[in-house]
């Protein structure tokens, strides 16, 4: 079964088309790959949609800030979901910020076999002999498939790919096929972009806003409640920072300064990881196909 997932980095206005996706058809129920968003109390920092339109939404708040939470478990309780949704005649679309849950979803979680010494060794000294080119062609040959979503001057992934082959006498993208605990097809993925500058303004915009909103009293609202830097919701950007600050370890100015700047970190690692899971079809957000994607729903899920 084929599934269409909605991908984008943080700030990129992936919750503006969700919103005019329900003004064409309510029929949609979003399933949200964020792992974030699975945390109670925290509302603001992780932008959930509002409380009025939540009912259209799958895997928000369903753990305690306290509570560790898995790629495994989200690409169980996702399977879960999916099914939820079918059963009622709705929509499914997975709409994916967190790039690991993304992957544990369609691709699986393959756990590659421990470094060999001697065949790295082997593969490091050939690439300063010959540089990375040489070393990709050869992937190519033995696992294209890995190749075509690496860049041929990605040289960790390049040799540890050729690595794992010669450890296994098998490319690593079967074994991760073997290895997909949903057993899913490739998504029909819809991919949601801004030039970067764009981007970088429109999170410290975001940034700004959630702190007019409350954006310090929530964490306070956290911190009072008993939740730390132990708590594994508390680690996320926005809530570390702002908890800093609370504790007096740096200044509100400073915090609000590295919120933005680990937010817009974060979007380009989001962007580079997202282009390693393809294939994804990938539109500025001004042109998104809004009516080819609701048409490929009714298509699908009919």
């Amino acid at each position: 079964m084929k599934l269409i997932a909605i991908v984008g980095p943080t700030g990129v206005g992936k919750s503006r088309i969700l919103k005019m996706l329900l003004e064409r058809d309510e029929r949609f129920l979003f399933i949200s790959c964020d792992s974030r968003k699975i945390y109670r109390g925290m509302d603001i920092g992780t932008n959930k949609p509002p409380k009025e339109l939540r009912y259209f939404f799958r895997l928000i708040d369903i753990r305690s800030p306290a509570e560790s939470y898995s790629a495994q478990d989200f690409a169980e309780d996702a399977m879960r979901e999916v099914r939820y949704a079918l059963e009622r005649g709705k929509f499914p679309i997975v709409v994916a910020g967190t790039p690991l849950y993304y992957r544990a979803l369609f691709f699986g979680l393959f756990e590659a076999p421990p470094v060999d010494p001697r065949i790295r060794m082997k593969l490091l000294k050939r690439l300063k002999e010959v540089g990375s080119v040489v070393l990709y062609k050869e992937l190519s040959r033995v696992d294209p498939e890995t190749a075509a979503a690496l860049h041929p001057n990605d040289w960790i992934r390049i040799t540890r790919a050729l690595e794992v082959y010669y450890q296994t006498g098998e490319p690593i993208s079967k074994l991760r096929k073997e290895n997909s605990p949903s057993g899913l097809p490739k998504p029909i993925s819809y991919g949601v972009r801004r030039e970067r500058q764009e981007l970088y303004r429109k999170i410290n915009i975001r940034v700004d806003r959630m702190i007019n909103r409350g954006f310090l009293d929530e964490v306070k609202n956290l911190y009072e409640s008993g939740y730390d830097f132990n708590a594994p919701g508390m680690r996320t950007i926005g809530y570390s920072e702002l908890l800093r600050h609370i504790l007096g370890m740096m200044s509100f100015k400073e915090a609000v300064r590295l919120i933005k700047k680990r937010t817009r970190i974060y979007a380009r690692k989001q962007m580079y990881f997202f282009r390693q899971l393809g294939p994804i079809r990938w539109f500025p957000f001004y042109r998104f196909p809004l009516n080819e994607l609701i048409s490929k729903s009714r298509e699908i899920y009919r």
